[in-house]
């Protein structure tokens, strides 16, 4: 029990709000802006526990918002580390994944049928000196094997961790499933606050979010009030509101809970040579399906 008005806490207080901030920015300059307190306006805070959630209808890139996320840690002042733990994707796919959008590499010359080793070799220049991104030696199956697994990042160094995708880690009926999720979003955010890390977590959207054409709320995610209660952030894609034209495609997305700053919408555009996403300038937000 402490008083907050007590000398020693005003000045403890006083003393935090003065330490430096140690956050790990995202790929979106407004979502940066907009996580506050330990955030500093500059991205997710790294030593406060902090939960984002990102939710998506299935196939709508999810797994290629997260990886951007990645990539921009690897490119943080000082670089980040990563611990990328996929219940969808081998380690192989995720690799060419992030190798592609983290260089600019064209997708297609990287994957399995069409790749080119001229373009490999110019590839591997953008990885020298950035730190590690683990990934499992397999597809992980099971909630005891994914904290196994992240206990290991952890004590290799790691402090940010991506789950790629929620609703995998459990198997069973809808009402096993939403047990089962609860179970983990509140273990996992216990042991981020308790391990000092930031973590990100895909999650889908129910049924009922995912076929009606309209712009997502949070309580659409498949998991409902346990996931909402227990994010620090929610950003949700949105799929009503999807325009693609070629390789570039145009959307929102959706920060509907914020506990450290402002919820509002942002514009992005898909690059899908690379999976690549960037934020809109302001004067091109005009251009965006509304």
């Amino acid at each position: 029990m402490r008083d907050i008005f007590s000398d020693d806490f005003l000045g403890d207080w006083a003393e935090g709000q003065l330490r430096e901030v140690t956050a790990i920015p995202t790929h979106l300059p407004t979502l940066n802006k907009i996580m506050r307190d330990d955030g500093g306006g500059r991205g997710i805070a790294k030593t406060s526990g902090w939960l984002m959630v990102v939710g998506g209808s299935p196939g709508f890139g999810k797994s290629a918002f997260v990886l951007n996320l990645a990539s921009a840690a690897l490119d943080a002042s000082p670089p980040e580390p990563v611990s990328f733990i996929s219940l969808e994707m081998s380690s192989t796919q995720l690799a060419t994944r992030l190798y592609s959008l983290h260089s600019g590499t064209a997708l297609r010359l990287l994957e399995k049928g069409s790749f080119c080793g001229l373009s490999w070799n110019k590839t591997q220049q953008h990885f020298a000196d950035l730190p590690p991104v683990w990934v499992p030696d397999s597809i992980v199956t099971g909630w005891e094997h994914v904290m196994q697994y992240v206990k290991k990042c952890h004590a290799a160094g790691c402090r940010y961790f991506i789950l790629d995708h929620l609703q995998c880690v459990v198997l069973g009926d809808d009402e096993m499933l939403h047990r089962g999720i609860q179970r983990v979003i509140s273990e996992l955010r216990a042991w981020a606050v308790k391990s000092k890390s930031a973590i990100i977590i895909c999650s889908q959207f129910n049924r009922a979010t995912s076929s009606i054409q309209e712009t997502p709320r949070s309580s659409g995610l498949f998991g409902g009030h346990s996931i909402e209660s227990h994010a620090d952030v929610i950003c949700l894609l949105d799929h009503s509101r999807y325009r693609r034209e070629g390789n570039k495609a145009k959307t929102w997305v959706c920060v509907t809970k914020n506990r450290h700053g402002p919820c509002l919408e942002i514009p992005v555009e898909w690059d899908y040579k690379t999976l690549a996403q960037r934020e809109a300038d302001p004067d091109e937000e005009d251009l965006w399906p509304t």
